[in-house]
């Protein structure tokens, strides 16, 4: 009972109201802060955003998870403030004491508000304050008349530049942040500045910087402003404003002595000490530099030669720096340090189901070697060992885990793109470049079946900007072969005929494509979004191929090679997520997830691993991995699988103490058959299957070790597809059967 309703105890503290106990007679707490904003210039309106100004404001209420429920300030209120034993010094140490409001903070604020109006153009905007008491609350009204903005009418750069500057910006310079008819703005024309610098900098001005630039804004009686962009020359160096181009590029590698050789590679000079071996070959470090004598100097390739480099995984320190010689030339010094060359790491993880009495537990064991071939090749392997009880239909072992999986991995990246030279260099514009061989072996052994797998990989993958990265996998064979299988499968097997090719051996020759996109900044919380999709085919060159090689026919008349069909589908699905952070601590997280594959010619039915499920630890947490579906079918044999699948989650972030945080989420979603399915109700249909979304509701504890987080999930079902249509809403969902999840890092 009391595990029943942890859930339900944990919403009830988090919910108290507001206290004053811990302020004086006089003192007023402050409840809520107000934004009004009235627009007289509606066209600019996109320009001003309520939140930014929130963020500026000298005081602000306290904090609250949800957007209403303020949690830190009920933990502070729970002390005693006559008492400073341990207790109640814990409890205020953890909370949040009550905001006390004060009159002046409110001025402050209004001037941190017109700074910010006049930065954005509005020069003429006028702030009054409104200010409610309510007992021993306050409201504040900001009221805030925009005026009209100020536009841009002219910008000259001719005047101003050398004819040498000019060109170039005119030449390459085409994305320009102040154009005549935009709305004058502060950032604009800084930022304006920081893309001048950019440009030059990577056209040989090595010298140049963004602070020698500097604006003259002329306003005329139709609020139009004229913008000259200048530059700066008194007490400058004459050389500021002249392109550097690169001498000799001297590479040290552990040079920390003064007894080094120095050895010429590809027109580059390695310096190395004489007792220290060789630890990588000079010619792949020499691939990865776009740094060349006699180019211009361009803080684009010395940044990419910096990325090249770090994509190794080979050196602790990675330092590029220039020295100034005469006639601006630069001798570049490039320092190695540090290699490592072999590491490993230890993982584990339990989860628990308590309403199923599913136990696991694994261990996750990875080396390796990151220069095998001294060209900076990466050997990777993986063994991973998992043990759980699972509930089955017949079950006669009394050990404590009847489930087993042992997963074997060893992998070769190598750095750089092994193909044919006229593919790479179109791809000449990408960096971090691998090319990636992969070996693995999956054996499972389970009370119902057996099962082992075989995959072989041959792939690519690169990054055509800082967000986005492509994998492209040319060949991935794989075998499966199914085991030993008790009578409960076998009677099943008999009675539905869909489950028959789940269970036979398989062969898949299959080819498939992976876009990522990340535009996380992890040095700024700021909003963000990932996308990952995935296109695979399978078969379709060996049943091109199979008729003219008179391949063999089983009694399905399907093809055969190596003694097994090969499977023939299309398989296709998009994980979208979106990070809304709503302040430092507190984030909002919302997925996505679509997938569908499908069987067509040498294949009745997808192959079982391609196959997809829900539920689990990262999925629907309401139900354990492969417990929920497909679609309301009622036919629960512990693996269910299905060739469409949706998924959706809501989860919100907030701190409790330090690195203690916590989260509440809604999961839902499903997956269901497309065709050969006789469970009832399995199968996807447009007009019936929103009915048959999942929905499960839960609150979750994570401890951040930095490195790791553990995570602890419990979630019960809101929604359950498997009753009847007028009974999927459950009544009194935190009376009911809590499932209790943990992991090591967040779900997404």
């Amino acid at each position: 009972m009391i595990k029943k309703n942890l859930l339900l105890i944990s919403i009830l503290i988090i919910s108290s109201c507001y206290s004053t106990k811990h302020a004086t007679q006089n003192d007023y707490i402050l409840k809520k802060n107000t934004v009004n904003i009235i627009h007289s210039d509606k066209k600019h309106i996109k320009n001003i955003a309520k939140k930014d100004i929130k963020t500026i404001l000298k005081q602000t209420p306290n904090k609250k998870i949800l957007g209403f429920l303020p949690f830190h300030l009920w933990v502070y209120n729970l002390s005693n403030p006559t008492k400073n034993n341990w207790i109640n010094t814990y409890l205020r140490k953890i909370g949040e004491p009550p905001v006390i409001f004060h009159n002046q903070l409110v001025d402050k604020s209004i001037n941190q508000i017109k700074s910010y109006f006049e930065n954005n153009g509005y020069f003429t905007a006028s702030i009054g304050k409104e200010i409610i008491y309510k007992g021993s609350k306050v409201n504040v009204s900001y009221n805030i008349s925009t005026g009209d903005s100020y536009t841009i009418n002219q910008v000259q750069y001719n005047t101003i530049f050398n004819t040498d500057i000019y060109n170039l910006i005119e030449e390459k310079h085409r994305k320009y942040n102040v154009r005549k008819g935009d709305i004058f703005t502060y950032n604009n024309v800084n930022n304006e500045r920081v893309e001048i610098e950019k440009l030059l900098q990577n056209n040989g001005y090595y010298k140049f910087s963004k602070e020698l630039i500097y604006i003259e804004a002329d306003s005329t009686k139709n609020k139009n402003i004229n913008l000259k962009f200048r530059l700066k020359e008194s007490n400058i160096d004459s050389s500021t404003y002249q392109k550097f181009y690169i001498d000799d590029i001297f590479i040290h590698l552990n040079s920390s002595s003064t007894n080094n050789d120095t050895i010429v590679e590809d027109k580059y000079f390695f310096i190395i000490e004489k007792e220290v071996k060789r630890a990588i070959k000079l010619n792949t470090i020499s691939e990865l530099i776009n740094i060349e004598k006699n180019q211009k100097y361009s803080q684009e390739e010395v940044e990419q030669t910096y990325r090249n480099l770090s994509n190794l995984l080979f050196f602790k320190k990675i330092v590029i720096e220039f020295n100034e010689t005469k006639n601006n030339r630069l001798y570049c010094n490039i320092y190695l340090d540090s290699p490592i060359k072999m590491y490993y790491s230890i993982e584990a993880e339990t989860k628990r189901s308590a309403d199923e009495g599913n136990l696991g537990v694994s261990a996750y064991f990875q080396f390796g070697n990151k220069n095998l071939l001294k060209g900076g090749e990466n050997l990777n392997g993986k063994i991973k060992l998992s043990l759980e009880n699972r509930q089955t239909t017949i079950n006669n072992n009394e050990s404590i885990f009847n489930t087993r999986e042992v997963f074997y991995e060893i992998g070769l990246r190598v750095p750089k793109l092994m193909m044919p030279k006229l593919i790479v260099n179109k791809l000449t514009s990408s960096f971090q470049t691998n090319t990636n061989f992969i070996f693995s072996l999956a054996q499972i052994q389970r009370p119902d079946f057996s099962s082992e797998i075989i995959t072989q990989k041959l792939g690519y993958n690169w990054k055509s900007s800082k967000n986005i990265e492509h994998q492209l996998n040319l060949i991935e064979l794989s075998f499966s072969d199914i085991g030993e299988i008790n009578s409960f499968i076998e009677n099943e097997l008999i009675e539905n005929p869909y489950l028959r090719e789940q269970f036979e051996d398989k062969f898949i020759s299959a080819t498939n494509y992976i876009f990522s996109f990340n535009n996380q900044k992890i040095y700024k919380p700021i909003n963000h979004t990932y996308i990952k999709g995935k296109a695979e085919f399978s078969g379709n060159l060996l049943s091109g191929i199979a008729p003219m090689l008179s391949f063999k026919q089983n009694e399905k008349n399907q093809y055969v090679i190596f003694n097994n069909s090969f499977s023939q589908y299309v398989r296709i699905d998009l994980d979208v997520r979106r990070y809304i952070i709503l302040t430092k601590d507190n984030t909002v997280v919302l997925r996505g997830f679509c997938g569908v594959g499908y069987s067509y010619d040498n294949s009745e039915e997808l192959p079982i691993q391609k196959q997809f499920f829900s539920g689990g630890v990262n999925s629907i947490r309401a139900w354990e991995a492969f417990g929920l579906g497909p679609g309301s079918s009622t036919d629960l044999n512990n693996y269910s699988t299905g060739d469409i699948k949706l998924e959706f989650n809501i989860e919100y972030r907030f701190p409790l103490y330090n690195s203690l945080k916590s989260a509440f989420f809604i999961d839902g979603g499903n997956i269901w058959s497309i065709k050969n399915d006789p469970r009832e109700g399995s199968r996807f249909k447009l007009n019936s299957f929103a009915s048959e979304i999942a929905i499960g509701i839960g609150m979750g504890f994570r401890y951040d070790f930095d490195f790791f987080v553990i995570r602890i999930d419990m979630a019960t079902p809101l929604r359950d597809p498997i009753l009847t249509p007028n009974e999927r809403w459950i009544k009194n969902p935190l009376s009911g059967n809590f499932r209790y999840n943990l992991a090591i890092g967040y779900p997404f």
